[in-house]
């Protein structure tokens, strides 16, 4: 698929998280320091976290949102099936193995408008996760689809999504030297939608 380019996104921010440490304790016995020819800093073992960057959440240009249209050449309103909307809305990561990776968790939500043409209640909308380097270099990409369930009476319905994202971090860089983009799967007809309706 033709995507949109990478050089404008919508960013969003994750919120580092660490794993606590497994406590020592010291069950019997006192530890007695004699002797000492030297001074030790106090704060050798510091216990202050150090805090480190999360990878950037940004959503594609053009990709944020999907129209899906019934079969046939009508592109009209009354032609429409459903709408949908993806959002990402709060994330956090963690580092592991010496801080050379991340654990990325994000959730994103997904909201549906069902159309005149619909003809059902649910709808799968297929939606894209990948990870760019700070060259804005495509590292990885899995595509996913998620099912809209509209209430029987209403237009609308929505669904939550959490996705999980291992980034492998190079030697000398940080979370913050990647990205994690996401946007809806689209056909180049529905992009090339997309496009004409914010020019």
């Amino acid at each position: 698929m033709d995507q949109p380019s990478l050089s404008k996104v919508k960013e969003h921010r994750m919120i580092s998280k660490f794993k606590p440490m497994k406590s020592i304790a010291i069950l019997a016995g006192t530890l007695t320091l004699s002797a000492c020819s030297g001074g030790m800093d106090s704060d050798f073992f510091s216990m202050e976290k150090r805090v480190l960057p999360c990878p950037t959440v940004s959503v594609l240009p053009n990709a944020d949102n999907i129209t899906i249209f019934r079969q046939g050449p009508g592109r009209d309103l009354v032609d429409v099936e459903f709408e949908g909307v993806i959002v990402p809305t709060s994330g956090e990561c963690v580092y592991e193995d010496d801080e050379s990776l991340v654990l990325a968790e994000l959730i994103l939500r997904i909201g549906a408008i069902k159309g005149p043409a619909a003809t059902g209640q649910k709808k799968m909308f297929p939606f894209f996760v990948a990870i760019a380097d700070k060259n804005k270099r495509i590292l990885s990409k899995k595509v996913f689809e998620s099912p809209v369930v509209i209430p029987e009476g209403k237009r609308r319905g929505a669904v939550q999504e959490e996705i999980v994202q291992r980034i492998p971090i190079m030697s000398g860089l940080s979370g913050r030297d990647y990205t994690i983009v996401l946007g809806f799967q689209l056909t180049s007809e529905q992009l090339e939608y997309n496009r004409k309706a914010v020019r």
